[in-house]
């Protein structure tokens, strides 16, 4: 997928370029960062500007305060429509995106996980297979935790061997929301945790 920049910036580079924004949806407000290249984070909804703003700090490098002091821009048409037909259900369009903080491992993890279609899951141990590290999915595992734009890098499509779920940076209700979303069967099991069918 040719969606994903990886060239390697400073952070001065990315303070000049990056823009900062946000946006309602029907779930609240998110918050985003781009580049000229693409998506850079994205912060899933929250009840306030001020939240999703502090969200989107932690998907971040450590950046200036001056760069959180910077007016907000308005969010680009296609980053808002995307994240809306995701938190709807929708089949969404890959997006450019720009990880230029990320590691190189990371980021093949991420890419491959942009892979899995609509409404499929896939586990750890595959996404890391595709990465090019057959043994590292705890590794894989650990990159989606920290995956800055999970609603545009579908990493609640990646779950655990055995059917179970896993994790989720996002917290375990958002990734059960969005796969009912896209009609992935899910089995509730006596203990309130969920499984795949």
């Amino acid at each position: 997928m040719d969606h994903y920049q990886t060239e390697e910036k400073s952070v001065n580079d990315v303070f000049k370029e990056l823009k900062l924004g946000v946006f309602k949806t029907s779930s609240g407000w998110c918050a985003a960062a781009w580049t000229l290249k693409g998506v850079s984070a994205l912060a899933l909804p929250q009840i306030t500007k001020e939240k999703a703003l502090k969200k989107l700090g932690g998907y971040l490098p450590k950046l200036p305060v001056t760069f959180w002091d910077q007016p907000l821009k308005t969010v680009p048409a296609f980053i808002q429509t995307e994240t809306k037909k995701s938190l709807t259900g929708k089949r969404f369009k890959p997006v450019p995106i720009d990880l230029f903080f990320m590691t190189s491992f990371q980021q093949k993890v991420l890419t491959a996980t942009a892979q899995i279609p609509w409404g499929q899951t896939h586990t750890y141990g595959w996404t890391a297979l595709k990465a090019g590290s057959p043994r590292g999915f705890r590794a894989a595992g650990s990159a989606l935790n920290h995956n800055p734009v999970s609603l545009l890098i579908p990493c609640h499509r990646v779950v655990a061997s055995g059917s179970k779920l896993g994790g989720y940076g996002g917290g375990l209700d958002w990734k059960i929301k969005l796969l009912k979303l896209e009609k992935v069967s899910l089995h509730l099991l006596s203990d309130g945790s969920y499984k795949l069918s």
